[in-house]
């Protein structure tokens, strides 16, 4: 099986990212340029789509780069096995192994920010640590006095489409029984840091009935925290509170992912021209999530003590949080859930009690 990934990997994936257009039953498009021990071997061709950034693919050590990499597709393979049902009715069983190896491989990729093209060894050992590692051991729940509400807690796996292996999903319980779910949290633990890659909202709440509810949050939270819907910052306290032991990173661009938007978004454009605007305004709505992204941190920074940020530059687009021990906020909900999560997180679920 060793032989089988690398060979995929060298002769065929690599071909492949040249053109942008990764076959595995259906196209993935992703590209980058492949550097091993300072030599080019790969560069991407001239492409149509405007805006597409080719990162490098920059191997310094291929044996450990092999290594790994074989590993991460060897878990993978068992971890998302519910994810490739789309290959049951092919009959070559060569081909359904290729495609397999080629369709995990460009997930993988996709989740790669500049720094993990430029450190390819340190981002496959913390994709392999972010299957071993989850942020909760059970469920949890805990009531919060101040919104007057009980917030559930889960970590379930993910698909393999999605940015981290787990993610955080948690609802709050009103106390007329209203269930208002809050945005997941895709977030990794590779062992040493957390790292957050999206905050996405859940569309299943009726906007209409929750605006209420978003009301009596904004007076639990009681200092003046504005700029998003109040269950944003539910969840972002959340997860400060269940990743303060330690340090928080903070990706908000993925490159690849970037990319097939783009590439989508050109396609599209060619049979509409009203998708033309809208393919050239991309950049712009990704700097305005990137930033939206960032800001819910720092507002809450703004409103408490004890939340260090430790670097954000634009070589590294990402924000470095460190909690320390003598935090504090303005926010009454805030230190509410970040003292619950204490004393909860390690204990077994109150679910079903």
């Amino acid at each position: 099986m060793e032989d089988k990934i690398l060979d995929i990997f060298y002769n065929k994936f690599i071909e492949e990212i040249k053109s942008g257009k990764i076959d595995c039953y259906f196209t993935l498009n992703i590209v980058f340029n492949v550097i091993i021990d300072n030599k080019l071997i790969s560069k991407a061709n001239e492409l149509s789509y405007d805006g597409i950034l080719v990162p490098t693919l920059k191997i310094t050590n291929k044996k450990v780069f092999d290594k790994l990499l074989v590993e991460y597709v060897s878990i993978a393979k068992t971890f998302y096995n519910k994810d490739f049902n789309f290959l049951d009715d092919l009959e070559d069983e060569t081909l359904k192994e290729e495609y397999l190896i080629k369709y995990i491989i460009g997930t993988l990729f996709a989740n790669a920010s500049f720094s993990d093209f430029d450190n390819p060894i340190n981002f496959l050992n913390t994709r392999i640590n972010f299957f071993k590692n989850k942020i909760l051991e059970n469920e949890i729940d805990f009531y919060i006095n101040s919104i007057n509400a009980r917030l559930y807690v889960n970590e379930v796996i993910s698909p393999i489409t999605c940015e981290t292996p787990y993610r955080l999903e948690s609802y709050l319980i009103f106390d007329d029984g209203y269930k208002l779910k809050l945005p997941n949290l895709y977030v990794g633990n590779d062992g040493t840091n957390y790292l957050l890659y999206a905050i996405q909202k859940i569309k299943n709440n009726n906007e209409l009935e929750e605006s209420i509810y978003l009301k009596q949050i904004r007076n639990g939270l009681v200092a003046k925290i504005k700029g998003a819907p109040e269950h944003y910052f539910i969840a972002v306290m959340l997860m400060i509170s269940l990743c303060s032991d330690k340090d928080i990173v903070i990706v908000p661009f993925l490159i690849e992912r970037w990319n097939a938007k783009r590439i989508a978004m050109y396609k599209k454009s060619l049979s509409n021209e009203n998708l033309l605007d809208m393919e050239l305004n991309q950049e712009k709505i990704q700097n305005n999530l990137t930033d939206i992204l960032i800001r819910y941190f720092t507002k809450l920074e703004s409103v408490s003590e004890g939340i260090e940020f430790s670097s954000i530059n634009e070589v590294d687009s990402n924000l470095y949080i460190k909690i320390k021990e003598n935090f504090n906020s303005k926010s009454v909900a805030f230190n509410e859930i970040f003292n619950a999560v204490k004393e909860n997180k390690y204990k077994k679920s109150n679910l079903n009690k």
